[in-house]
């Protein structure tokens, strides 16, 4: 980033353990972020770990399961009068196997509607209850952004596979979450993120994407964000995807 940050500057990321999450941690706390790390099991958070011992000033580890609205609350009373300059919707799921063995259980076929209902808590629900519950935090911030990490999956328009019914059905569910607080709450810039496919445990070997790269590109987008983003969906390199 062009401009480093002063470490009065707070970011929460969820899902940090581990894939683009732990990224964002590690770039943002070696530019001088205060990185509040969220994850559902701190202690069995290696990586993380030892991320908050290198920066033992900027990363801190707290306890978030997304989708028990008792953790969130607690998170939200927390947090309460601290300026949140920016909440990182990260966590999210495939469902028990990344891809591409994940396609299994999302298809025509065979469709667990279990596993679809869990994707939907993960990747939908999730992401709205933890917004509502920190809006009074970011309100505080000068440019309060709010970024719900969707995925090409969740085009519409780019759709010429099919597949994968539920994590699509989840992400194009949040695309649209995303239009609805920024036409609620102009003050905050609401986005939608399309990180690519990324080389994560819920990408897969097989994806192009090395998390690092995927994240630095990110943040470069992250620092040129103006009002007229508010509401958008953009890839990495703040290009416009179709909805």
């Amino acid at each position: 980033m062009k401009h480093r940050p002063t470490p009065s500057h707070t970011v929460l990321v969820t899902g940090a353990n581990r894939g683009l999450g732990l990224e964002y941690c590690r770039q943002l706390a070696a530019e001088g972020w205060l990185v509040i790390a969220a994850t559902r099991d701190p202690e069995g958070a290696t990586d993380i770990h030892s991320l908050a011992v290198e920066f033992p000033e900027r990363v801190r580890l707290v306890r978030l399961d997304v989708v028990k609205d008792s953790d969130v609350q607690a998170l939200a009373n927390e947090l309460r009068g601290v300026p949140l300059d920016m909440l990182i919707n990260n966590a999210g799921t495939f469902g028990p196997e990344g891809s591409p063995g994940g396609m299994r259980y999302q298809s025509l076929a065979h469709m667990d509607y279990g596993i679809w209902r869990d994707i939907l808590e993960v990747n939908l629900l999730a992401p709205f209850r933890l917004t509502v519950a920190l809006a009074p935090s970011l309100c505080l911030a000068s440019r309060p952004v709010v970024v719900m990490l969707s995925s090409d999956l969740g085009s519409i328009g780019n759709n010429r596979l099919g597949q994968s019914h539920a994590y699509r059905t989840s992400k194009a569910g949040l695309n649209m979450l995303t239009r609805s607080i920024a036409n609620e709450w102009p003050d905050l810039i609401t986005l939608a993120m399309a990180p690519g496919w990324c080389k994560t445990e819920l990408g897969g070997e097989g994806a192009q994407i090395e998390p690092e790269d995927s994240v630095r590109a990110q943040l470069k987008t992250f620092e040129a964000l103006n009002a007229s983003h508010n509401g958008q969906f953009i890839d990495r390199f703040g290009t416009t995807v179709a909805w």
